[in-house]
């Protein structure tokens, strides 16, 4: 059986219009999206968003302590802290001080085969200025309802170390996470190298230091609008 072209096109014409009669009915129960919703007016995306926390104009207070590892030394803790001003919320500058001892774990063998003392043991004072830059702002969701806000950050500068094995300028590069509690308080993680010539049991050389580091950071005046 052939249908003739007038009676297909009344079979168009008729669902067309039952389609067309029940469209209000569809859209009906649509929920509508909140403009101020994670996806914004019409399902957009809202792109980037403002920034929790915010650097810009703020003084930041840190006192941080960890392991000091030493190619020439040997291995022991530290402590200390740091005083950073950031102009920018990107970019800062940074005061620190990092205090660890100095010791030589074969001090006591080389004594007793020289018939004398032939490492002084003390306390070291390292002071370096740094330039730092916030490249990354990043989040991390801590539980099931708190999102933490952070930043990763580099860290460049130089300095001096105050004992009496280290000859000339202490260089300091590192790497660093930060992690806002709140608008005032901050968790921070930093690994550093601080190069600098040292001379010890008669040997001189260029050494790197690693020190990582664990602190706690308190940011002042209040955060600006």
């Amino acid at each position: 059986m052939v249908c003739s072209p007038r009676v297909t096109f009344r079979r168009l014409a008729a669902v067309l219009g039952l389609y067309v009669a029940l469209l209000p009915c569809v859209h009906a129960d649509e929920p509508c999206l909140d403009p101020d919703a994670e996806l914004g007016a019409a399902g957009r995306r809202k792109g980037v968003q403002k920034r929790d926390f915010l650097k810009r104009l703020r003084l930041e207070m840190s006192a941080w302590g960890g392991f000091y590892a030493s190619d020439l030394l040997s291995s022991s803790y530290d402590y200390g802290g740091a005083v950073a001003f950031y102009p920018g919320e990107d970019f800062g500058v940074e005061a620190s001080l990092v205090v660890t001892p100095f010791s030589l774990a074969v001090e006591k063998p080389l004594t007793q085969f020289f018939a004398g003392e032939t490492f002084k043991k003390g306390l070291a004072f390292i002071v370096v200025g740094n330039f730092l830059w916030s490249p990354i702002h990043l989040k991390v969701r801590v539980s099931d309802h708190a999102i933490a806000h952070g930043d990763l950050f580099l860290a460049l500068g130089a300095g001096d170390t105050f004992n009496d094995t280290i000859q000339g300028i202490t260089f300091d590069v590192g790497i660093g996470l930060k992690l806002y509690a709140n608008r005032f308080f901050a968790v921070r993680f930093d690994l550093r190298d601080y190069v600098m010539v040292q001379e010890a049991v008669a040997v001189q050389r260029v050494t790197n230091n690693l020190v990582g580091l664990f602190g706690l950071s308190l940011f002042i005046p209040g955060p600006r609008s």
